[in-house]
Protein backbone atom coordinates (compact mmCIF):
# COMPACT_ATOMS: atom_id res chain seq x y z
CA UNK A 1 0.00 0.00 0.00
CA UNK A 2 1.36 3.41 -0.95
CA UNK A 3 1.76 6.27 1.48
CA UNK A 4 -1.04 8.75 1.95
CA UNK A 5 -1.45 10.83 -1.19
CA UNK A 6 -2.90 14.22 -2.03
CA UNK A 7 -5.54 15.72 0.24
CA UNK A 8 -9.17 15.21 -0.76
CA UNK A 9 -10.98 18.22 -2.22
CA UNK A 10 -13.10 20.15 0.27
CA UNK A 11 -16.80 19.47 0.34
CA UNK A 12 -16.70 15.75 -0.40
CA UNK A 13 -19.21 13.55 1.34
CA UNK A 14 -18.50 10.24 3.03
CA UNK A 15 -18.56 8.08 -0.11
CA UNK A 16 -16.53 10.50 -2.22
CA UNK A 17 -13.95 11.01 0.52
CA UNK A 18 -13.61 7.25 1.07
CA UNK A 19 -13.14 6.63 -2.65
CA UNK A 20 -10.58 9.44 -2.87
CA UNK A 21 -8.59 8.11 0.09
CA UNK A 22 -8.59 4.51 -1.08
CA UNK A 23 -7.58 5.51 -4.60
CA UNK A 24 -4.75 7.91 -3.75
CA UNK A 25 -3.59 5.44 -1.11
CA UNK A 26 -3.27 2.69 -3.70
CA UNK A 27 -2.17 4.55 -6.84
CA UNK A 28 0.14 7.38 -7.86
CA UNK A 29 -1.93 9.69 -10.04
CA UNK A 30 -0.96 12.50 -12.38
CA UNK A 31 -2.60 15.94 -12.13
CA UNK A 32 -5.22 15.20 -14.82
CA UNK A 33 -6.04 11.89 -13.15
CA UNK A 34 -6.50 13.68 -9.81
CA UNK A 35 -8.99 16.03 -11.51
CA UNK A 36 -10.91 13.03 -12.86
CA UNK A 37 -10.77 11.43 -9.43
CA UNK A 38 -12.20 14.58 -7.82
CA UNK A 39 -15.08 14.67 -10.32
CA UNK A 40 -15.67 10.95 -9.79
CA UNK A 41 -15.83 11.43 -6.02
CA UNK A 42 -18.21 14.40 -6.39
CA UNK A 43 -20.42 12.39 -8.74
CA UNK A 44 -20.59 9.56 -6.21
CA UNK A 45 -21.71 12.01 -3.54
CA UNK A 46 -24.33 13.51 -5.86
CA UNK A 47 -25.68 10.03 -6.59
CA UNK A 48 -26.01 9.42 -2.85
CA UNK A 49 -27.88 12.71 -2.39
CA UNK A 50 -30.23 11.93 -5.28
CA UNK A 51 -30.81 8.43 -3.95
CA UNK A 52 -31.70 9.90 -0.56
CA UNK A 53 -34.26 12.20 -2.21
CA UNK A 54 -35.82 9.23 -4.01
CA UNK A 55 -35.85 7.21 -0.81
CA UNK A 56 -37.56 10.10 1.00
CA UNK A 57 -40.05 11.06 -1.74
CA UNK A 58 -40.54 7.80 -3.62
CA UNK A 59 -40.04 7.18 -7.32
CA UNK A 60 -43.15 9.08 -8.38
CA UNK A 61 -44.18 12.70 -8.07
CA UNK A 62 -47.36 14.61 -8.83
CA UNK A 63 -47.37 16.29 -12.24
CA UNK A 64 -48.73 19.74 -13.07
CA UNK A 65 -52.22 18.40 -13.69
CA UNK A 66 -52.19 16.04 -10.71
CA UNK A 67 -51.11 12.97 -12.65
CA UNK A 68 -48.46 10.66 -11.26
CA UNK A 69 -45.12 10.86 -13.05
CA UNK A 70 -41.57 9.77 -12.46
CA UNK A 71 -39.77 11.77 -9.81
CA UNK A 72 -37.22 14.08 -11.51
CA UNK A 73 -34.47 12.66 -9.29
CA UNK A 74 -34.94 9.24 -10.94
CA UNK A 75 -33.75 10.55 -14.31
CA UNK A 76 -31.00 12.56 -12.66
CA UNK A 77 -29.61 9.60 -10.72
CA UNK A 78 -29.66 7.53 -13.92
CA UNK A 79 -27.66 10.22 -15.75
CA UNK A 80 -25.24 10.53 -12.85
CA UNK A 81 -24.67 6.76 -12.87
CA UNK A 82 -23.88 6.89 -16.57
CA UNK A 83 -21.48 9.77 -15.94
CA UNK A 84 -19.89 7.84 -13.07
CA UNK A 85 -19.28 4.87 -15.33
CA UNK A 86 -17.62 7.10 -17.90
CA UNK A 87 -15.48 8.83 -15.29
CA UNK A 88 -14.35 5.51 -13.84
CA UNK A 89 -13.57 4.27 -17.33
CA UNK A 90 -11.54 7.41 -18.06
CA UNK A 91 -9.60 6.96 -14.85
CA UNK A 92 -8.70 3.45 -16.07
CA UNK A 93 -7.85 2.23 -12.58
CA UNK A 94 -6.80 -1.41 -12.54
CA UNK A 95 -8.88 -3.89 -10.59
CA UNK A 96 -7.45 -5.86 -7.70
CA UNK A 97 -6.06 -8.43 -10.15
CA UNK A 98 -4.38 -5.65 -12.17
CA UNK A 99 -6.79 -5.64 -15.11
CA UNK A 100 -7.93 -2.20 -16.28
CA UNK A 101 -11.67 -1.74 -16.83
CA UNK A 102 -12.11 -1.43 -20.61
CA UNK A 103 -13.71 1.68 -22.08
CA UNK A 104 -16.69 1.43 -24.42
CA UNK A 105 -14.43 2.61 -27.24
CA UNK A 106 -11.90 -0.15 -26.59
CA UNK A 107 -14.68 -2.75 -26.40
CA UNK A 108 -16.08 -1.55 -29.76
CA UNK A 109 -12.61 -1.59 -31.30
CA UNK A 110 -11.95 -5.14 -30.07
CA UNK A 111 -15.31 -6.29 -31.41
CA UNK A 112 -14.62 -4.69 -34.80
CA UNK A 113 -11.18 -6.28 -34.91
CA UNK A 114 -12.60 -9.74 -34.20
CA UNK A 115 -15.24 -9.22 -36.89
CA UNK A 116 -12.55 -8.28 -39.44
CA UNK A 117 -10.54 -11.39 -38.61
CA UNK A 118 -13.62 -13.60 -38.92
CA UNK A 119 -14.42 -12.11 -42.35
CA UNK A 120 -10.89 -12.92 -43.47
CA UNK A 121 -11.44 -16.51 -42.43
CA UNK A 122 -8.43 -16.61 -40.16
CA UNK A 123 -10.57 -18.00 -37.37
CA UNK A 124 -9.46 -15.64 -34.61
CA UNK A 125 -12.37 -14.93 -32.32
Amino acid sequence: MATEGPTAPTGLGARGRAFWRSTVGAFTLERDELELLAETARTMDEIDKLAAVILRDGVTAVGSTGQPRAHPAVAEVRQHRIALGRLLSQLALPSIDGVTIPTQASLRAAHASRARWRRRGDGAA
